[in-house]
């Protein structure tokens, strides 16, 4: 078998000053790829299972520049970030591009650190109204977790679309529906490509009231 007897190092480059900033940079790399919506992953401590890890969607940022994720009161998921708020966040980005001049790079962007902090019940109707309506009807139908019966919860969600096509009025909000905010002591940015050494740039927070960033390469 023939090796590829290439090597380079990857870097990254001209990084912005806050981490989210950054993010986003890649985000929109990568929706410039593909069309399909963003995932991440989060890990959770469980007092039955141990460490329980699983893929949700990537819905956006706080207003104080924080990864948000939405739950369930009633979910195992939200039980466990409540009686273990820390938790482990990673977004993965497999083929982005920050520039027409740049070849695509994978990227992977981690949470270290990282702390759930329920947001106020004063900030949830605005994530709420950024849902699809199916995700609308799957909070205020769906029993997560529980055993079901397809044909009776086939007829309960179509009942449920009819009366809203019907009455033409938005769905309300379920007080069991809120979100998370990852405030994190540090970001982790990983990028790589084919036949590359990867390059690592951090971010972490200055012991400081400003709650500036400073930034730093640091080896794979």
């Amino acid at each position: 078998m023939q090796l590829n007897m290439t090597s380079s190092m990857a870097f990254i480059a001209n990084a912005p000053a806050e981490p989210a900033l950054l993010l986003q940079q890649l985000l929109d790399g990568a929706q410039r790829s593909k069309s399909e919506l963003q995932s991440m992953n989060l890990a959770t401590l469980d007092a039955e299972f141990g460490v329980l890890n699983r893929t949700v969607l990537y819905r956006g940022l706080s207003a104080d520049n924080c990864i948000v994720y939405i739950t369930q009161r009633y979910t195992r998921n939200y039980k466990n970030i409540a009686a273990n708020p820390k938790c482990g966040v990673t977004i993965y980005l497999p083929h982005v591009s920050l520039g027409q001049a740049e070849p695509p790079a994978t990227w992977q962007v981690r949470l270290i650190g990282a702390t759930a902090v329920e947001l106020p019940d004063a900030e949830l109707d605005a994530w709420w109204a950024k849902e699809s309506l199916a995700a609308q009807i799957r909070n205020l139908i769906f029993p997560c977790g529980q055993p079901i019966d397809y044909e009776q919860q086939k007829q309960k969600h179509d009942a449920y679309l009819q009366k809203f096509l019907e009455d033409k009025q938005p769905l309300q909000r379920p007080p069991t529906y809120t979100a998370f905010k990852f405030k994190a002591q540090a970001w982790d940015f990983l990028k790589v490509g084919e036949n590359q050494i990867a390059d690592r740039l951090q971010y972490r927070q200055l012991a400081t009231a400003t709650g500036q960033w400073q930034s730093l390469h640091v080896s794979t």
